[in-house]
């Protein structure tokens, strides 16, 4: 219609001007009126309006007038010519236009790709893909999703579903099934099956069919080729998105096995090396104390008891350090706060480590008039012995072991220091990390101490840091803010 008026108009005001213009200016008029039509309409009104153009030109202008009779050779040409050039521009015209639109939707669907692979790029779970997954169907297809993923320790399709959770049933996992097995496998579709019901499709990796997703249109509206080419794209990228999550999970669950398997063996092999020396002393007492000489002297049965003491005090340490890092690490661990003054619960810590540092010059001072801490006194006591234990394994039989209670900066520290040799610094920020040794140091202790002198620190809301000492030896200084 909008051809048939352009060529009708534009004849009519040519005609009143037509003895003035000529005959062959009106046809070129009517080559631009058809080019200028091909720009807006398709090919079948272009070619419409030309035989149109052709028809009225012909018999309205060429002379004689009102009559499809031509005299002239040179006009019949000049009819055909310009039919001709009608017909073929606007054609061609017509077909970039149409290349335009395509190369103009193909960018825009790049445009959607590239958009939704970073997207599936920012996930970090299976959970997460699908998430983006949904909400970009919605966006670009008003399509809503369920995914099914075949089984960790199996070849079948698990029943749990990711997505749309609504839109599990029997039925529906029945028809997923079989999609997955390849009985009814729709490869790259061209068309949507069903716009009212769930589409099912694999989705496949070089490795094989790693699950099925289920898509259902929200509107019921059939999609075209433009938009299935695009969903398959869609359904490439969410395949090989899944299958990279699945490969980390897998992953994982092997470094945290193997991981499990390696603390195991530390765990194992530190506390059996240190069951080793309390066990044997206490054989060797029991055995002692059985033998009718020996538990007749007094002296050899006090020296006898005061090693059976320190045994056990050794094996006590190893227990509760035990019981400490499984509540630390449950969240179990709860502290009973009360007042605490400083030169008191050193004074705890070295009684209870009166046996062990028999061998060794302690050196304690502490600043006076220091204000008290609220605080866990068990687990402070604990902790200040388990660094005190450590200073014992790492000096040599009659060195010293300096505690400093002091007042520094409104915060109360409390160092120990040791006479070994000290720490290489590439190693000090690791010591307290759980069973870590520094390389080539002295064998002995869980690995546990100074890791569980930490946590029960920081749950004071202290700190605690570790550095060589001036003259030789790791100080440990654990700060506290007073009450």
């Amino acid at each position: 219609m909008i051809s048939f008026l352009a060529i009708v108009c534009v004849g009519a005001i040519c005609f009143l001007f037509s003895d003035t213009i000529g005959y062959q200016t009106v046809g070129l008029v009517f080559l631009i009126i058809v080019a200028a039509l091909s720009l807006f309409l398709g090919r079948g009104p272009v070619i419409f309006a030309a035989f149109l153009n052709f028809g009225i030109w012909n018999y309205f202008f060429i002379p004689p007038r009102f009559t499809f009779q031509i005299h002239n050779y040179y006009d019949i040409i000049t009819l055909f010519a310009n039919f001709l050039v009608a017909i073929v521009g606007g054609t061609l015209i017509n077909r970039i236009r149409s290349n335009q639109d395509m190369l103009r939707k193909s960018r825009e669907d790049i445009s959607i790709l590239f958009s939704f692979l970073e997207s599936l790029n920012n996930a970090n779970s299976i959970k997460d893909v699908v998430n983006k997954t949904r909400e970009e169907l919605a966006k670009h297809f008003h399509a809503d999703a369920i995914i099914y993923l075949r089984e960790k320790e199996g070849l079948g399709l698990a029943r749990k579903a990711f997505g749309n959770l609504e839109l599990f049933n029997e039925e529906e996992y029945e028809a997923a099934l079989r999609i997955f097995t390849g009985n009814t496998n729709p490869g790259m579709r061209k068309e949507f099956p069903d716009p009212g019901k769930q589409a099912y499709f694999p989705l496949i990796v070089p490795r094989g069919t790693i699950g099925v997703i289920g898509i259902i249109i929200k509107d019921c509206k059939a999609f075209t080729e433009a938009e299935m080419t695009l969903l398959n794209s869609f359904l490439a990228q969410i395949s090989s998105t899944l299958d990279r999550e699945i490969n980390i999970d897998i992953a994982k669950k092997k470094l945290i096995y193997s991981e499990s398997e390696k603390l195991f063996q530390t765990v194992l092999n530190s506390v059996s090396h240190e069951l080793r020396t309390p066990i044997a002393i206490i054989s060797a007492a029991v055995s002692n104390l059985t033998d009718a000489q020996t538990s007749g002297n007094e002296d050899i049965r006090r020296q006898i008891c005061e090693e059976l003491q320190t045994a056990s005090n050794r094996l006590n340490l190893l227990v509760e350090n035990l019981l400490d890092i499984s509540r630390i690490e449950s969240g179990k661990l709860k502290l009973h706060f009360q007042d605490c003054d400083i030169s008191d619960l050193v004074g705890i810590a070295l009684n209870e480590m009166k046996s062990e540092l028999a061998n060794y010059e302690v050196l304690v001072t502490v600043q006076e008039n220091l204000p008290a801490i609220r605080a866990d006194i068990n687990l402070l006591k604990q902790a200040l012995i388990n660094v005190i234990y450590n200073s014992t394994i790492y000096s040599p039989a009659g060195g010293k072991i300096m505690i400093d209670c002091r007042l520094n900066n409104g915060k109360i520290e409390i160092s120990i220091t040791d006479s070994g040799k000290g720490v290489p610094e590439p190693f000090l920020e690791n010591i307290f990390d759980k069973f870590y040794r520094v390389p080539g140091s002295k064998s002995g202790g869980t690995g546990l101490g100074l890791t569980i002198t930490r946590a029960i620190t920081e749950a004071h809301h202290g700190t605690v840091s570790a550095s060589n000492g001036k003259e030789g030896g790791l100080e440990i200084c654990i700060t506290f803010n007073p009450e």
